[in-house]
């Protein structure tokens, strides 16, 4: 049920709100949860989830999260994120936000999500020590040297799904989001599948995924 969700959003500030939320409880209906980056390098999260209001106040939910966004633009000094629409109804709750880069989604979330150059993903620290394939030809490949000569690319580093733990049981698993990509997927780590256009992108394993995009 949405409580497991509920518990991260009100409990831990929206810890991992947007790669967590596709997750459902017993009888819960799985629900549609996408990142996108825009061409401006701005994020975008659309989130929706089931909502059982008998354990749940769709107000203190709205308010729980516009919290949270106001307490992360106030430390950032400025805008960094957007609540773009929370709506609760009909058992089910929609979130839509806009963060101003990808550091102020990982940051805000508690998660790993880069998107940038491959140089600058070295200068903050990512391993680029990783082999990515070729999505048209699977048996090319190329490794960290290949990856930072690649001008031109943009380099995506997001988590994967994660066993979350409560009390020291396993509450859920989060399921994988969706990322849609400014631009077309040409290489990837093995634990990432592409869509046909590739123009959007999904982790199956946890771990880092790494998608190299132009």
């Amino acid at each position: 049920m949405f409580r497991k969700i509920s518990r991260v959003i009100t409990a831990a500030l929206i810890m991992t709100v947007a790669l967590t939320l596709t997750s459902c409880g017993e009888g819960g209906e799985e629900k549609a949860s996408t990142v996108s980056i825009q061409k401006d390098g701005t994020i975008s999260s659309h989130i929706e989830e089931s909502f059982d209001q008998s354990y749940y106040d769709g107000e203190e939910l709205k308010q729980s999260i516009l919290q949270a966004a106001a307490d992360y633009n106030r430390a950032a000094g400025s805008g960094q994120i957007t609540v773009e629409k929370i709506d609760v109804d009909d058992g089910a709750v929609t979130v839509k936000m806009t963060y101003l880069g990808s550091a102020d989604y990982a940051d805000f979330n508690r998660t790993a999500f880069f998107a940038g150059s491959p140089k600058e993903a070295e200068n903050e620290g990512f391993d680029l020590n990783v082999v990515l394939s070729n999505v048209k030809n699977t048996n090319e490949t190329i490794g960290k040297s290949d990856i930072l000569a690649m001008d031109g690319y943009k380099l995506l580093i997001l988590k994967g799904p994660e066993t979350v733990l409560l009390n020291g049981q396993v509450e859920y698993v989060s399921d994988d989001v969706t990322v849609f990509l400014n631009g077309k997927a040409e290489y990837i780590s093995d634990n990432v599948t592409v869509s046909s256009n590739r123009k959007s992108i999904k982790l199956s394993e946890e771990g880092l995924g790494y998608v190299l995009y132009k």
